[in-house]
């Protein structure tokens, strides 16, 4: 993972390495083990939207009607932002047996599932399918919708085992190791595990320097005759 500054995931998609869509909604916070310097990326009802589009969640059109019905009812907006952290932090800790609080963390879950529509009908997407659902729900939740089946999905299937959090205790971005070992270590080899790579390379040199004897300094001493 990338750090900061961070522009808009209008701008820069986010990175979908997790492997299931609740997973990658839970990867919305940078840097999620650095107490110093997490950083959240879904500081507005818009960057949520913005997400879901990138995430294939919501289409552009889906996208435009819910920014117009935000601007309409802004409280609202707000509300459903609140609920959309609340439930990305329910699962982050579902998720992981030793942060797991099962009773307050499944309540979000269910209560927010009780809300949402059902899946109703399987429809084509790009480049595959997804479920369709109902009518009913409180709109501005929508973008929730997919996430909330996906966290069920994974809570409730042996996937679950193969939930990791990347090596870098700072970063704790989750993903399914579907790897063929299961010994997959970091949330992508290109962010994380390429530091830690520059990082042992570093520090294999520094000690091999510490091991080399000093080198006199100055001239030799002349010789006496």
């Amino acid at each position: 993972m990338a750090r900061g500054p961070y522009r808009s995931y209008a701008e820069r998609p986010p990175q979908l390495i997790g492997g299931a869509l609740c997973l990658d909604f839970v990867n919305t916070v940078q840097w999620r083990g650095d107490a110093a310097a997490p950083s959240d990326r879904l500081v507005s009802y818009d960057e949520l939207l913005h997400w879901a589009r990138h995430a294939g969640v919501l289409v552009a059109s889906d996208v435009r009607r819910l920014m117009a019905e935000a601007r309409r009812r802004p409280q609202a907006g707000r509300e459903a932002l609140g609920r959309a952290i609340a439930l990305r932090e329910a699962i982050a800790r579902l998720a992981v047996p030793a942060r797991r609080r099962a009773g307050v963390d499944l309540a979000v879950v269910n209560e927010m599932l009780a809300g949402a529509p059902v899946r109703v009908a399987v429809v084509p997407a790009e480049g595959g399918f997804q479920w369709s659902a109902g009518k009913s729900g409180e709109a501005l939740e929508q973008p929730l919708w997919a996430v909330l089946w996906s966290a069920a999905d994974l809570l409730t299937s042996a996937r679950l085992a193969e939930v990791r959090r990347c090596a870098d205790p700072r970063c704790g971005w989750m993903f399914l190791d579907a790897s063929r070992n299961r010994r997959r270590r970091w949330c992508a080899m290109e962010n994380c595990g390429n530091r830690a790579k520059v990082r042992r390379h570093y520090e294999r040199r520094r000690e091999g320097a510490r091991a080399r004897p000093g080198r006199p300094s100055g001239r030799r001493a002349a010789r006496s005759s």
